[in-house]
């Protein structure tokens, strides 16, 4: 698919057709002569429902936020509110890669020197663990520094696994991963130092998601920028296929 670059208003007739005539993107690329991934085109539409036309429109690339938006933004995503692409739409930035840059700067010192791009950790499907084979894990990822992707490919687990358990030993300790949680209330508290090498593990893995996630994106927000780069120059009427004026005429 050749990408096009549209104007505000055209894009808000696309999204229209999409919102209000119920015409499906597929369609819209059929019959219509849409020429935007689909990724994109539904951050579009999101941001018209949320914001409406003003954040179709082209915006400055050199745009200042404040320290103290960023560190919102950044406090939000540490704070588990929500993925990479509902804070941009929450907080209305024009692209995911500027959120991760964020998240990335504020986590630097902390992160781990090496790590994999390898998005199978992440995907892998959950095997059954005993409670001492998961306190092992723990306990190796923690003592040993690894990062949770190293961790999670070592023992052939998710990293949402190793994610999770290293949360529950941080709050409750190694009784916090005996099958049945919820059901036991654990009674072992961490040190405070055990406590802060658990937090930095944590800051470690947020770096290491964040970096897989840019890569991915990347080529995505690369479309999305020179789309903007050229719009001031570029004008098109929008002129629906001939397929449309049929169904018009019906």
């Amino acid at each position: 698919m050749n990408r096009k670059v549209y104007s505000a208003d055209v894009l808000e007739k696309y999204i229209l057709m999409f919102i209000k005539d119920g015409i499906n993107y597929p369609t819209l690329v059929k019959e219509y002569g849409l020429s935007i991934h689909n990724t994109i085109f539904y951050q579009y539409v999101n941001k018209y429902r949320k914001y409406g036309l003003e954040a179709l429109k082209p915006r400055k690339l050199n745009n200042i936020y404040s320290e103290e938006f960023k560190q919102k933004v950044v406090n939000a995503y540490l704070n588990d509110e929500g993925s990479l692409r509902d804070l941009t739409l929450r907080f209305n930035v024009p692209a995911v890669s500027t959120v991760s840059y964020w998240i990335m700067k504020y986590t630097e010192g902390k992160s781990s020197k090496s790590y994999s791009t390898k998005p199978e950790v992440y995907t892998m499907k959950m095997r059954k663990t005993t409670t001492s084979e998961r306190i092992e894990i723990v306990k190796d990822c923690l003592s040993n520094n690894l990062s949770y992707v190293q961790t999670a490919k070592k023992y052939q687990v998710s990293y949402n696994n190793v994610y999770s358990w290293v949360q529950k030993y941080k709050k409750h300790g190694s009784e916090g991963l005996i099958d049945g949680r919820g059901r036991r209330k654990p009674s072992t508290i961490q040190t405070e130092t055990e406590q802060l090498r658990t937090e930095i593990a944590a800051l470690k893995a947020k770096n290491e998601y964040l970096k897989t996630e840019n890569a991915v994106l990347k080529k995505l927000e690369e479309i999305e920028r020179g789309s903007i780069l050229k719009e001031h120059d570029m004008k098109r009427n929008f002129k629906p296929s001939p397929a449309s004026k049929k169904k018009d005429s019906k």
